[in-house]
């Protein structure tokens, strides 16, 4: 791999390549965009098939949550961590020399935790630096709460309905599409879950009173609402022309495929809350308290708003929901730019 090469496609503000060997650390931190305000993204643990996927998989995550931050109006950017998983890592001690390398970064990257990232993993972090947020259950919570505002704004466009008249399928069952699924059931809402553990799927069902399908099927369940809470890229052009569900809104990261999707799914009347606004509740949270020593509801609330917005644009300028959150997002950081925002 031509690694400069590689750096100059990717287009990131700046972007550190991490190597420890004796711990057998490999990771690497994308840093998208500083204009609003320190870099927030999570930590991704997942083994990966090449560097260059990693470094590709980093940028996208980052650049998602450049637009998640100031969608959301947050003092916030883009930033991302993914390590390289591989069998030969001291896991204890790679998340511990990560720690340090966001130490010595001063503050310039705040992290918390995703996918493949566990509690312990961050706690062993959490012992070198002061930048680290743990509370991953709060945050899951806070993501459960913009997913389910986004999913009200597209009832709302549709038919004004109540959420007790719908139906949602929820793919995922780990912290965000529990407390999904969870919101949905307590707001009278028929549910159906799938996860690639089908045990933690029943337990969750039984819990809430929904209805278990197949992993494989949930993204073309016979529903009112697609709720996409695992891993990205699941809507694919099949999914798009085969699903049943009439919108998608869900907690998981860059969920279409491809960006070009957007335009099959508006050619059918499927509503899209685009994913950095959905799943925004987690940076909200934790921006909130962490930079702003602030109650986040606000802006949580705020979300809803958002989506009913971006929904009502997109239908009566014919433009897609994608392209209308990112020039809001993009317009917010232009705007901090010519203030002479944080760089």
């Amino acid at each position: 791999m031509d690694v400069f090469a590689e750096l100059e496609h990717a287009d990131a503000h700046r972007v550190l390549l991490l190597s420890d060997p004796p711990s057998g650390l490999r990771a690497i931190i994308a840093l998208d965009d500083l204009t609003l305000g320190p870099g927030c993204g999570g930590i991704r643990t997942q083994t990966y098939a090449n560097v260059s996927d990693a470094l590709a998989d980093a940028v996208k995550l980052s650049r998602a949550m450049t637009l998640k931050c100031a969608i959301a109006n947050l003092p916030a950017g883009g930033a991302k961590t993914v390590i390289l998983d591989h069998s030969g890592m001291d896991r204890q001690a790679a998340f511990r020399r990560l720690g340090r390398y966001i130490q010595d970064l001063g503050g310039l990257y705040r992290c918390a935790g995703d996918l493949g990232t566990t509690l312990q993993d961050l706690q062993a972090v959490a012992r070198e630096t002061d930048f680290v947020n743990t509370t991953g259950t709060r945050l899951g919570e806070a993501t459960a709460i913009t997913v389910v505002n986004g999913i009200r704004a597209c009832v709302e466009a549709r038919s004004g309905a109540m959420l007790s008249a719908i139906s949602v399928a929820v793919q995922g069952c780990g912290l965000i599409g529990a407390g999904v699924a969870r919101r949905l059931a307590a707001m009278g809402a028929r549910v159906v879950v799938a996860d690639v553990d089908r045990t933690r799927a029943n337990t969750l069902a039984a819990e809430v009173g929904a209805t278990v399908v197949e992993a494989e099927s949930i993204l073309y369940a016979d529903v009112d609402v697609l709720a996409p809470c695992a891993i990205g890229s699941v809507i694919t052009e099949v999914v798009a022309r085969d699903m049943k569900a009439w919108a998608i809104c869900g907690g998981a990261n860059n969920q279409l495929a491809h960006a070009a999707i957007i335009d099959s799914l508006m050619a059918r009347g499927i509503l899209f809350v685009p994913d950095y606004l959905a799943s925004s509740g987690a940076v909200i949270d934790g921006v909130s308290r962490d930079l702003g020593n602030v109650d986040p509801t606000p802006l949580l609330e705020a979300t809803f708003l958002t989506a009913t917005e971006i929904l009502q644009r997109s239908k009566a300028e014919g433009r897609s929901t994608t392209d209308i959150a990112e020039a809001l997002a993009r317009g917010r950081i232009k705007a901090a730019s010519k203030r002479g925002g944080s760089a």
